[in-house]
């Protein structure tokens, strides 16, 4: 036999090998009877195929609740019949993990053969994607009576690829006839579609299952010519929705319009909604209201369906649990165990499978919770009865629209057409939070382009020693680097390589006032101390209409004055000049301003960017980019406070509600806001200077040639430094 021939023949046997590796043979259905009877009731499925002994990741152990009952067949109606629905359940109770398994189901029945499974965002969408992978990987029961599905995703052995090669065969599911070596020809790789295995007579054959994040694009999903036909939307809300009322509108469209438009021609897609109420204003609480969505048929569950007669003895566990939490006490526990019958008695709640070892009923676990949050919290995660909206928010900044407001320009980048540069410092014990800007004078472009902390070196917590003079050098230090920054070739400068000489820092003095001063009259021109005043900074705003008369000490402003002040720490002792020039400024009013920036559309004067470019294609997957992701702590603590109404004293007057204590970068933020004021940006919209400009113009020719002197000095442009 001549070599070439020995050749062919090795080829043919593996070949033979190869094709005998990927022949996969599915075996007959385990008991047909049990999953026709099965199939026929969902919650028994749920129970059987994915309940203890399965082998299911997350078994179901109890029987479904009222409310995961209500949940269940909302899909299944949805499902069957093209219906809308929504259905509010209380946090904890399983919404996820019961819409995909119910979908799930009708995918293997075959009721359902293009789910899409949406989450708010990107991430909770693959989650939900590896939960439905792992289900079928590793159920056995799902084995047993679907292995014309399974048998064919267990022989990929982790193997994605394998799937595109494989071939099955076997006996019809569907009327018994046998196949022989037939293209199952499916899709198990990746993150977010799956398209079950083509196996001749399966219900599910080429079945579609997609996940998606709702932050993303959602309109267009068509795979292989099919369109979906049930939208199952889990929990569509974040913080964002709701909490601003423009971003719940925004998503509300996207409910509406694009995932309502995905379905066919000849069928309309089916919508079902499965949430628990985050507030008043968010999406979920317009789509379980029937009044504001009819066509949703609206339901809102709650934990605590009827309340228990002896309230006041829940107050007294609430009090005492809350007290045994520092000493790790046990007495609210003992308390309820010694008056059990009379706390229980009137009390219907959803769900008495739910307390965790700690308790003794879900009563008690519902009652903990008060006391671990408040009752307004338990009101809206458990029992979807968000608090009316006393206050509403008026600033509709969020930390994700602020991490989403990139310039495209690089850290340190001066963009074309800023001429002043300010620079503002929060002062901690600890830490120096400090925020730099560019702009131009008349306030059209507004940058953040750089930001930062830095250690104060000699502080401890809990002792003072040693602070006064930490804190003074730490400031030294941040000027002395701030200052390198126009040196260093990737420095402050524009692309150009341009040095913006105009430039101010603002220093808080709020606390360790005298520290402060003795670090700016050290360091003289350019630098200012800074205090806030105002319902925000915690004090009584002065009346700056009174202040607008200009006297040797004091220097009016916009928002703003310069008031002398005497310098009395002994860091600058030895120096004739012992006076800096403090400069108080309306907290409200710069907060708010600093809000709006932010919260301008885009394309208008006057809008805030911040450094850094946008990933296309992490957003294209509904994440944030590299460059977003590292503004988060910056953004968060620009929105730790934001704009409410509140009655006070009978008039409707807006305040700043502080959501954190970690507001330090807000307050660097609005410091340098203030600065721009002082170096004479005013943010006036081209037509709005056209007006101004026409006033002042008609004003000046109506003048008559002897005027009477003005009873009040105008504000000065003049520019007042500390120099030493």
């Amino acid at each position: 036999m001549s070599s070439s021939e020995d050749r062919n023949n090795d080829a043919d046997r593996k070949r033979q090998s190869r094709g005998k590796g990927r022949l996969v043979e599915i075996p007959p259905c385990a008991d047909r009877k049990r999953r026709e009877k099965f199939e026929a009731d969902t919650k028994a499925w749920l129970r059987w195929y994915c309940g203890e002994g399965s082998g299911s990741p997350s078994p179901f152990w109890y029987e479904f609740t009222e409310q995961q009952r209500e949940m269940i067949d909302a899909v299944d109606e949805s499902i069957a019949k093209g219906h809308d629905k929504a259905v509010a359940a209380s946090r904890g109770e399983g919404k996820t993990t019961i819409c995909l398994r119910v979908a799930l189901k009708n995918v293997l029945q075959g009721k359902a053969r293009f789910p899409v499974i949406f989450g708010a965002n990107g991430p909770g969408a693959d989650d939900g994607m590896d939960a439905i992978k792992m289900e079928l990987e590793g159920n056995d029961r799902l084995l047993a009576d679907y292995p014309e599905v399974c048998v064919p995703i267990r022989a990929l052995e982790g193997i994605a690829q394998r799937a595109h090669s494989q071939l099955v065969s076997g006996h019809s599911h569907a009327d018994g006839k046998p196949f022989v070596e037939q293209q199952s020809h499916f899709v198990w790789r990746g993150t977010r579609k799956i398209i079950m295995p083509n196996v001749p007579g399966s219900p599910a054959a080429g079945a579609i299952i997609v996940t998606r994040g709702l932050d993303s694009a959602v309109r267009g999903l068509n795979i292989k010519g099919k369109r979906p036909d049930v939208a199952i939307i889990d929990d569509p809300d974040t913080e964002d929705t709701a909490e601003n009322e423009k971003a719940a509108t925004k998503l509300e469209k996207r409910i509406d319009r694009g995932v309502a438009g995905l379905g066919g021609q000849q069928r309309r897609i089916a919508r079902v909604m499965i949430t628990t109420l985050q507030s008043r204003t968010s999406v979920s609480y317009k789509y379980t209201d029937p009044k504001q969505k009819p066509s949703f048929r609206g339901r809102r569950n709650k934990f605590l369906i009827e309340k228990p007669h002896r309230i006041d003895l829940w107050d007294e566990y609430v009090a005492m649990k809350r007290a045994d939490y520092v000493p790790e006490t046990t007495k609210a526990h003992e308390f309820y165990l010694a008056n059990r019958k009379a706390m229980d008695a009137g009390a219907v709640v959803a769900n008495p499978n739910r307390f965790t070892p700690d308790e003794a009923s879900s009563l008690e676990y519902y009652f903990s919770e008060v006391a671990r949050t408040n009752q307004e919290a338990v009101d809206t995660e458990l029992d979807n009865n968000p608090p009316e909206i006393s206050a509403p928010i008026m600033s509709a900044i969020t930390p994700h629209h602020i991490q989403k407001s990139l310039s495209g320009h690089k850290r340190k980048c001066v963009p074309r057409g800023c001429n002043l540069i300010t620079h503002g410092i929060d002062v901690r014990k600890t830490h120096l939070h400090w925020v730099v800007r560019a702009w131009s004078a008349d306030g059209s472009k507004y940058y953040t382009i750089d930001y930062g902390i830095q250690e104060v070196i000699g502080t401890k917590r809990g002792s003072n020693v040693g602070v006064e003079m930490a804190i003074y050098k730490a400031i030294l230090q941040r000027w002395d680097d701030y200052r390198e920054q126009f040196e260093s070739p990737d420095g402050y400068h524009t692309e150009d390589g341009e040095i913006i000489d105009e430039q101010l820092t603002l220093v808080d003095a709020g606390w360790e006032t005298q520290s402060v001063y003795a670090a700016c009259l050290t360091i003289g021109a350019g630098i200012f101390p800074i205090m806030g005043c105002g319902k925000s900074a915690g004090c009584v705003k002065p009346n700056f209409t009174d202040l607008e008369r200009e006297t040797e000490d004091r220097k009016p402003g916009d928002g703003w004055f310069l008031t002398r002040q005497e310098v009395t720490s002994q860091i600058v002792k030895g120096r004739k000049k012992k006076s800096v020039w403090l400069v108080y400024a309306d907290t409200d009013r710069w907060k708010r301003y600093e809000h709006e920036r932010w919260m301008t559309d885009e394309g208008n004067p006057g809008r805030m960017l911040i450094f850094g470019e946008a990933d296309p294609e992490a957003n294209r997957l509904g994440r944030l980019g590299p460059d977003e992701k590292l503004h988060q702590n910056y953004a968060h603590q620009v929105c730790a406070e934001v704009v409410a109404e509140q009655i006070i004293k009978g008039k409707l007057t807006r305040v700043f509600v502080s959501k954190s204590d970690a507001d330090h970068f807000n307050d660097g933020s609005y410091y340098s806001d203030v600065g721009g004021s002082m170096k004479g940006v005013r943010l006036l919209a081209p037509a709005l200077n056209s007006i101004v400009k026409a006033k002042a113009d008609a004003a000046a020719a109506a003048t008559p040639a002897n005027p009477k002197p003005p009873q009040r000095k105008p504000i000065t442009r003049v520019f007042y430094d500390n120099e030493p």
